[in-house]
């Protein structure tokens, strides 16, 4: 609840903990049972119900309280922490499908229409942000000509980025679950330094990079898709690349932080290490180098 409540106050560094949402109640999942996270969620669903009304506890059901949810379960059948993602992932997008379905029909709209008005209306929040900043003429028009192609490719690849938001937050549930096991539970699964996608995954990639460069109309929209689906499950396998480096070398704790934290944010370098985890294919970085005498 504190982490939702954070999330409000401190408007975009609350995203980031937003996303941390689901932690505790699958926390609780995992060393004491479903019941007992069960019950944390329900905690949580009644005080959104008294603060925020029904909206809100619907809110959080779909976005946080199946991941609190589904990913520990799965966990605690010892389930390959990588297939649990992706089912709880599954699961959460399914639920969320129905609910947009149902809304979709109770107001005699599409879904296509409904994201539109959704893009739309947090363009026009952007563009209001921008018009009151101290900026001159240049500026405001380089920043609101950089919102209208983020919206159109919002638009343009919305399935996808649900996909992968879905998906993160589950790793990220997952993360907070590994760090604070303390050897209370185990998580079933190749450690990350040692996980790889699934080969066969390289065709959608290469189907997306032709059709993104070559198609028009539908069959673009959906190697774009499959492009922004993709992508971001190599990166991970780069990850886990330099993870086994950082691992080998004995970094220290910190440094090691340090070192993922600007892999996330610092330009160029995710799409290095995405780079590092498409090659891995055919290169395996991780494989024992036998030398030569």
């Amino acid at each position: 609840m504190f982490l939702l409540w954070a999330s409000g106050v401190l408007g975009p560094v609350g995203i980031l903990l937003a996303m941390l949402t689901p932690g505790p109640a699958a926390y609780v999942h995992m060393r004491l049972g479903a019941l007992a996270g069960v019950g944390v969620i329900l905690l949580t669903a009644g005080v959104l119900l008294v603060t925020y009304g029904p909206a809100g506890v619907l809110l959080y059901l779909l976005q946080f309280g199946l991941a609190s949810f589904v990913l520990p379960l799965l966990l605690r059948r010892s389930m390959p922490w990588d297939r649990a993602i992706a089912l709880s992932t599954l699961a959460t997008l399914v639920a969320v499908a129905v609910f947009l379905g149902g809304y979709a029909v109770r107001s005699a709209q599409s879904l296509g229409e409904l994201v539109d008005q959704y893009v739309q209306t947090e363009l026009t929040k952007v563009l209001d942000v921008y018009q009151q900043a101290d900026l001159n003429p240049s500026q405001l028009d380089e920043l609101q000509a950089l919102a209208g192609r983020t919206a159109d490719f919002l638009l343009l690849a919305y399935p996808a980025l649900v996909v992968a938001a879905t998906a993160v937050l589950m790793l990220l549930v997952l993360f907070i679950l590994a760090r604070f096991s303390r050897g209370n539970y185990l998580i079933a699964g190749a450690p990350l330094s040692q996980w790889r996608a699934p080969d066969a995954l390289v065709w959608l990639l290469i189907l997306g990079g032709f059709g993104a460069f070559f198609a028009q109309g539908l069959a673009f929209q959906v190697a774009v898709n499959l492009l922004t689906v993709t992508i971001p499950i190599y990166f991970l396998q780069g990850f886990a690349v330099v993870a086994h480096f950082f691992q080998r070398r004995g970094v220290a704790p910190a440094l090691r932080v340090l070192g993922y934290m600007m892999m996330v944010i610092v330009s160029p370098l995710p799409a290095i290490i995405t780079g590092i985890g498409i090659f891995d294919l055919w290169v395996d970085f991780r494989s024992p180098k036998i030398k030569k005498s």
